[in-house]
């Protein structure tokens, strides 16, 4: 009887120090966000989608005031890669003369079946212009299921496309895709 208490006790304190470490883990950022998110960029990098231009147009907040946005498949997942443009007195045609000048984050979505089954299975990432994972004000990374369950960030807004597909449509000739 001592002994089957004494497992019991073990098996209860065992689950019980799972959940809490389960509990102190990052909505997103972890080792593992950061490392799949570093191999990412190196995969666009391998197929030219982070130089590969496409058509500027305006947008708003909190993208940027002028973005382009590059489509593509990375080990058969659907990717989509927005370059996030802003600047003072920033118009297309600036950007368009000096893209480097004024490119300020790379913001990406990327279809991984099985990673977020509530929200689409998406994996979300935001960059710097040359490939540095981004962090918030928390200093927590920007790679993973980005602010997931709160009413602001990449799911929450993207949660509002169309027929929670959790991506927006854009004007034919606005996204280019690459194969």
């Amino acid at each position: 009887m001592k002994l089957k208490l004494f497992a019991a006790s073990v098996a209860f304190a065992a689950f019980a120090t799972v959940g809490a470490m389960a509990a102190m883990m990052p909505p997103f950022g972890s080792g593992d966000d950061i490392s799949y998110a570093k191999s990412l960029w190196q995969k666009m990098e391998a197929k030219g989608l982070n130089s590969t231009p496409a058509n500027l147009y305006v947008g708003g907040p909190p993208h940027g005031k002028v973005r382009e946005i590059v489509e593509s498949t990375i080990d058969g997942n659907r990717v989509i890669i927005k370059r996030n443009y802003r600047g003072k007195d920033m118009t297309v045609a600036k950007v368009a003369a000096n893209r480097a000048k004024y490119l300020v984050s790379v913001t990406v979505m990327l279809k991984r079946k099985g990673f977020d089954p509530q929200d689409a299975d998406w994996f979300w990432v935001k960059y710097t212009p040359n490939g540095t994972i981004m962090k918030n004000k928390k200093k927590m990374s920007l790679a993973g299921k980005i602010a997931k369950g709160k009413p602001i960030g990449c799911i929450a807004c993207h949660a509002g496309a169309p027929k929670g597909s959790f991506v927006f449509s854009h004007k034919k000739g606005d996204v280019v895709f690459v194969k």
